[in-house]
């Protein structure tokens, strides 16, 4: 077996090349012992009122796209990842984003992320390093 699936779909030929095949075809072959270990697909965490906070491992920024509630236009918005309890927590505060920008937070540094206040339509929040 080489590195190369052929499929048909829609009467059509398809060879696609994956590296590291053998490896791949050996795991999907333990699929029913295998345990979920982490759900990938994120939940937005809001934080309302001041005094809130929450706890995760930094994993990085994502972008997300959010309708505006008023002109319906779509818009691109950078999202914090964070990873709490096996689950991916993402927040899209620009205050937020540009603190974890400008403390150059890596990815796998344990937080604690706090509501402060609002000042006008900003939320102010304080960042914590856990250790």
């Amino acid at each position: 077996m080489e590195n190369q699936i052929t499929t048909t779909e829609n009467s059509q030929l398809a060879q696609i090349n994956v590296p590291n095949l053998s490896e791949i075809v050996a795991k999907s072959q333990n699929l029913d012992s295998m345990e979920s270990m982490i759900s990938l697909t994120a939940e937005y965490h809001e934080l309302e009122k001041p005094g809130e906070s929450f706890r995760g491992v930094f994993i990085g920024f994502q972008t997300m796209q959010v309708a505006d509630k008023t002109t319906g236009e779509v818009k691109e918005l950078n999202a914090a990842r964070f990873l709490k309890d096996k689950r991916v927590l993402i927040n899209a505060g620009a205050v937020l984003i540009n603190e974890l920008k400008r403390a150059n937070v890596e990815v796998g540094t344990p937080i604690e992320v706090t509501y402060l206040r609002k000042e006008g339509n900003a939320k102010i929040y304080s960042l914590a390093l856990l250790g």
